[in-house]
């Protein structure tokens, strides 16, 4: 039976919520079932960095490299879906949270903004095969994060 409209932007949702909630739990087998084979990504407004064409295996190793010494909290929220035939785009706002993994150490960083998130129907679902995050606003301390390199001190 086919899905309705409505089934399938919560299908959408759902993959979303799972991407974020596997990255706080550190279930990097669950990050990788969210994705593509391969994805578009580009977070050049938090890492300064160009866009790129990943591996979702890259995607991951990445994500495990740079938030290996962080709690994290990824929240997202307003989801606006937009299907047609097999490929979804969702645009959303997100707050992240980033501590410390150390609970003596008060530093933080924590981003605000706006993730376009593209994803693929396949049997199973639906996977991610693009992201793009705009972050309007960083608080905090970058050198927590890998991303930028980590500093100590406080």
């Amino acid at each position: 039976m086919a899905m309705s409209d409505e089934q399938a932007t919560r299908a959408v949702v759902d993959t979303i919520v799972r991407f974020g909630r596997a990255l706080d739990d550190r279930d990097w087998a669950a990050l990788r079932g969210c994705l593509a084979a391969e994805l578009d990504t580009d977070y050049s407004s938090f890492r300064g960095t160009p866009p790129a064409r990943l591996t979702a295996d890259e995607f991951v190793a990445l994500r495990r490299d740079g938030l290996a010494e962080l709690v994290t909290q990824h929240l997202s929220t307003g989801h606006l879906v937009d299907i047609t035939n097999d490929v979804a785009i969702c645009r959303c706002d997100f707050v992240i949270r980033r501590w410390p993994a150390d609970v003596a150490d008060q530093r933080f960083l924590h981003s605000y903004g706006c993730y376009t998130f593209v994803l693929r129907r396949i049997p199973r679902g639906w996977e991610i095969t693009g992201i793009t995050q705009a972050v309007r606003r960083n608080e905090g301390d970058p050198g927590i994060h890998g991303a930028f390199g980590r500093r100590s001190g406080r």
